[in-house]
Protein backbone atom coordinates (compact mmCIF):
# COMPACT_ATOMS: atom_id res chain seq x y z
CA UNK A 1 0.00 0.00 0.00
CA UNK A 2 2.92 2.35 0.74
CA UNK A 3 4.01 2.18 -2.91
CA UNK A 4 0.50 3.03 -4.09
CA UNK A 5 0.26 6.00 -1.72
CA UNK A 6 3.72 7.20 -2.80
CA UNK A 7 2.60 7.06 -6.42
CA UNK A 8 -0.61 8.90 -5.69
CA UNK A 9 1.29 11.56 -3.72
CA UNK A 10 4.10 12.03 -6.24
CA UNK A 11 2.19 11.77 -9.48
CA UNK A 12 -1.06 13.52 -8.68
CA UNK A 13 -1.69 15.20 -5.35
CA UNK A 14 1.61 17.01 -4.87
CA UNK A 15 1.17 18.63 -8.29
CA UNK A 16 -2.52 19.44 -7.84
CA UNK A 17 -2.20 20.71 -4.26
CA UNK A 18 0.82 22.90 -5.01
CA UNK A 19 -1.16 25.07 -7.44
CA UNK A 20 -2.23 28.45 -6.09
CA UNK A 21 -5.86 28.68 -7.10
CA UNK A 22 -7.47 30.88 -4.48
CA UNK A 23 -7.26 34.59 -3.91
CA UNK A 24 -6.14 33.97 -0.32
CA UNK A 25 -3.17 31.91 -1.54
CA UNK A 26 -2.19 34.58 -4.07
CA UNK A 27 -2.37 37.31 -1.41
CA UNK A 28 -0.25 35.23 0.97
CA UNK A 29 2.32 34.56 -1.76
CA UNK A 30 2.58 38.27 -2.59
CA UNK A 31 2.94 39.12 1.10
CA UNK A 32 5.66 36.49 1.50
CA UNK A 33 7.56 37.95 -1.49
CA UNK A 34 7.35 41.45 -0.02
CA UNK A 35 8.64 40.29 3.34
CA UNK A 36 11.38 38.25 1.69
CA UNK A 37 12.60 41.34 -0.19
CA UNK A 38 12.55 43.47 2.98
CA UNK A 39 14.53 40.84 4.88
CA UNK A 40 17.06 40.42 2.07
CA UNK A 41 17.61 44.17 1.92
CA UNK A 42 18.49 44.17 5.63
CA UNK A 43 20.82 41.17 5.59
CA UNK A 44 24.35 40.55 4.36
CA UNK A 45 24.85 37.88 1.70
CA UNK A 46 26.08 35.44 4.36
CA UNK A 47 23.08 36.12 6.61
CA UNK A 48 20.68 35.84 3.69
CA UNK A 49 22.18 32.50 2.65
CA UNK A 50 21.84 31.19 6.21
CA UNK A 51 18.19 32.28 6.39
CA UNK A 52 17.46 30.71 2.98
CA UNK A 53 18.99 27.41 4.13
CA UNK A 54 16.87 27.61 7.31
CA UNK A 55 13.72 28.29 5.29
CA UNK A 56 14.49 25.41 2.92
CA UNK A 57 14.83 23.06 5.89
CA UNK A 58 11.53 24.28 7.37
CA UNK A 59 9.80 23.74 4.01
CA UNK A 60 11.20 20.20 3.75
CA UNK A 61 10.04 19.48 7.29
CA UNK A 62 6.55 20.83 6.54
CA UNK A 63 6.37 18.78 3.34
CA UNK A 64 7.29 15.67 5.31
CA UNK A 65 4.55 16.36 7.88
CA UNK A 66 1.93 17.03 5.20
CA UNK A 67 2.85 13.85 3.35
CA UNK A 68 2.70 11.83 6.57
CA UNK A 69 -0.71 13.33 7.40
CA UNK A 70 -1.94 12.45 3.90
CA UNK A 71 -0.78 8.83 4.27
CA UNK A 72 -2.31 8.50 7.74
CA UNK A 73 -5.56 10.01 6.45
CA UNK A 74 -5.70 7.50 3.60
CA UNK A 75 -5.05 4.63 5.99
CA UNK A 76 -7.73 5.87 8.37
CA UNK A 77 -10.26 6.33 5.56
CA UNK A 78 -9.54 2.85 4.24
CA UNK A 79 -9.86 1.24 7.68
CA UNK A 80 -13.05 3.21 8.34
CA UNK A 81 -14.61 2.15 5.05
CA UNK A 82 -13.69 -1.49 5.58
CA UNK A 83 -15.10 -1.46 9.11
CA UNK A 84 -18.24 0.38 7.94
CA UNK A 85 -18.83 -2.06 5.06
CA UNK A 86 -18.44 -5.06 7.39
CA UNK A 87 -21.18 -3.69 9.67
CA UNK A 88 -23.54 -2.90 6.82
Amino acid sequence: MRKTLEGLWNEYLAEKCAVMDTEEERVLAKEALKKHKIANDLLTKEQSDAIEAYIDTLCEMQESFVKKAFFKGCRFATAFLIEFSEKA
